[in-house]
């Protein structure tokens, strides 16, 4: 706009505003007046005409000096507006949220005026009596809880900053999106024990395996009754799905193939059964003439492979569809563990020595072999989903956490880290989807089952309550993404957590 312009634009607007301060002129004799309904004026209510010029553009004060910022190019915030506005700046990233309510007399109550000594808590020399109650509720509640997810205060995210992807992955629901990091605490654990996973049948006696579906809320509970059982994992009813029950057959290991339709079962006998899920049918497969049982297998990521323990350090390498003997390998002493790698490429063996092989199935070989530090006799072997950990599990009751990368590297690795909180042997190993999780247990002692965090290799000093009462765990499982784990006992009960961190099944 040039500057003729502009104070020809100033001029108009002083006689605008010079036009529209004239007082307003009486109505005129003839003018109607407004209707008033007789009910209201015999209560005698006094009705004001509001002028149409204020119900469109408000008082003229504030009209005025809008349309005089219109012209300069600033919006002119009358007190309300201030107000609102000043209000939000408070409410800014960083600063504290004002309490909505708050008692005086919780900042003079002192621990020894609530907690007192009974005959069940004893004396309570291990508090401050002169603390603030208030402080001493905070603390207890942040030892215990995580701060939850309506109390943290959310920085709403710049416009300019987000790709047109991003805007549009926030707002559609069903479009894929990358998965979220969850930041789990270090020292406590939040979760819950739900009902029984079996608690609808108890059907299976001693539990020897337990697995969750791939893909479906399910889970596959086997035994030595001869009977496997699929129930619905949701912790509160577990309801019985399918039962599959096989003739003198003592069920001492079942998994589920990664694709969800198809179940293998082991046991010490010449052969072993593939099930199909979809269909609800059996098929009985006898073992190759060199192989005695399959109590102990491991099936591949993709699904093409079985590998199972055979006599006096034996391994042999199966093909899941055709029950044809690939190959077969041979270390020193009894195999205990076996693990795959995420390529299907290698197989990670523990063994009643102390050394752990990896064998490749591309040369049909050993291809590494090193010493597990500290360990006498090994139990179990697992291998983290990223790929980096490397968990073995001794008779010793010694859980070493490797680098992956690094074990290929010598013959005699350091661990990482070293869990000695189990004093018997080791059972089972088991890492849940992120790898943040390792869950460890042994069959040799009740309740003997504890959660490690990772980065941090810690220990979960809240898991398990003193007060559960789990049994002697065998083995155990994470759902899919976490949202549950189970443990399979000596008894016929499979305890059931579910960790809250985690959304989904």
């Amino acid at each position: 706009m040039s500057s003729d312009e502009h104070s020809d634009g100033i001029e108009d607007l002083k006689d605008l505003m010079a036009l529209y301060k004239q007082e307003e002129k009486p109505p005129a004799t003839n003018q109607r007046k407004p209707y008033v309904p007789k009910a209201s004026k015999a209560k005698n209510l006094n009705y004001v005409e509001v002028p149409m010029e204020k119900v469109l553009f408000g008082d003229r004060e504030r009209f005025l000096k809008n349309l005089a910022a219109s012209v300069k190019g600033r919006p002119v915030l009358d007190e309300d507006d201030e107000e609102r506005e000043q209000k939000s700046d408070d409410d800014g990233p960083g600063k504290k949220r004002k309490a909505a309510w708050s008692d005086s007399d919780d900042e003079d109550l002192q621990v020894g005026d609530v907690k007192k000594p009974t005959k069940h808590t004893g004396p309570l020399n291990h508090l401050r009596k002169d603390k603030s109650y208030k402080e001493y509720l905070t603390a207890r509640f942040q030892r215990t809880q995580n701060q939850p997810k309506w109390a943290e205060k959310r920085v709403k995210e710049d416009d300019d900053d987000l790709s047109s992807d991003e805007e549009l992955l926030r707002t559609v629901g069903f479009i894929d999106r990358k998965a979220r990091r969850i930041d789990l605490p270090e020292k406590t654990l939040n979760f819950k024990r739900v009902k029984d996973l079996n608690r609808a049948s108890y059907a299976e006696g001693r539990v020897s395996s337990v697995q969750f579906h791939p893909s479906s809320t399910a889970a596959l509970v086997a035994g030595e009754n001869s009977v496997a059982t699929i129930y619905t994992v949701d912790g509160q009813k577990n309801e019985k799905l399918h039962s599959m029950r096989f003739k003198k057959f003592p069920l001492l290991c079942a998994r589920i193939a990664p694709c969800g339709t198809k179940a293998f079962f082991g046991s010490m006998k010449k052969h072993y059964y593939a099930y199909d899920l979809l269909e609800a049918t059996e098929t009985k497969l006898v073992l190759p003439s060199n192989i005695h049982s399959m109590h102990r297998f491991e099936v591949s990521p993709c699904g093409k492979f079985i590998v199972t323990a055979g006599k006096y350090g034996a391994i042999h390498l199966l093909t899941a569809n055709t029950n044809e003997l690939l190959h077969s390998f041979k270390q020193e002493g009894e195999v205990r563990g076996l693990c795959w790698s995420g390529d299907s490429r290698k197989v990670l063996v523990c063994g009643s020595s102390s050394n752990v092989s990896v064998l490749s199935l591309r040369q049909n070989l050993i291809e590494h072999s090193f010493l597990d530090d500290g360990c006498i006799n090994g139990q179990c072997i697992q291998l983290a989903p990223n790929q980096r950990l490397l968990a073995t599990g001794s008779n010793e009751g010694v859980v070493n956490i490797y680098d992956y990368d690094t074990v290929f590297a010598s013959a005699m690795p350091q661990p990482e880290k070293r869990f000695m909180n189990l004093r018997t042997a080791i059972s089972d190993l088991q890492f849940n989807h992120s790898s943040e999780l390792l869950a460890m247990s042994s069959k040799e002692a009740p309740n003997a089952m504890k959660l490690a965090h990772f980065p941090s290799a810690t220990i979960y000093s809240n898991f398990p309550m003193q007060t559960d009462n789990v049994g002697f765990v065998t083995s155990m499982a994470f759902s899919p993404h976490s949202s549950f784990v189970a443990f399979a006992t000596k008894g016929k009960r499979v305890p059931l957590y579910r960790l809250k961190y985690y959304k989904n099944y």
